[in-house]
């Protein structure tokens, strides 16, 4: 997947009224929907065919994209040992949120801990090992 063929999704759509229970005022929500943990990136016709979905229809939908997008649904650790190895040989907390019933949530706390996920990335490929196996 070529950079300029891509764009950043929003995991939330962008409905205050579904998110009345964690946020009290609609800036706050909107702070909260633009962070780090609450996007990945989709070819931009799988993204514009997501329009304003439910995560619960989108969660489906990342299952069959990206390694990022992909590990939030139980399917994509499914018959691929060499995920199960990446985690174990990296140490990311790569696990899905996904319900079966259909009623799967994208929270704060899947915020953060999406976050934490995108930092230990981050900090993998920028550390200085890294950057010493690149010269």
């Amino acid at each position: 997947m070529r950079f300029n063929d891509s764009e950043i999704e929003h995991i939330w759509a962008n409905h205050f009224e579904e998110h009345t229970d964690e946020f009290s005022h609609e800036y706050e929500f909107r702070d909260y929907r633009n962070r780090l943990g609450g996007l990945v990136l989709l070819p931009k016709s799988v993204n514009a065919s997501l329009q304003d979905k439910p995560y619960s229809h989108k969660v489906n939908v990342y299952s069959t994209q990206n390694l990022l997008a992909g590990s939030l649904h139980p399917q994509t650790y499914e018959n691929k040992p060499k995920v199960k190895q990446m985690q174990e040989r990296t140490g990311l907390d790569l696990k899905p949120i996904y319900q079966e019933d259909g009623k799967s949530q994208f929270t704060k706390v899947s915020f953060e801990e999406r976050f934490a996920l995108y930092r230990g990335i981050a900090e993998q490929m920028w550390s200085v090992e890294s950057l010493k196996e690149l010269v």
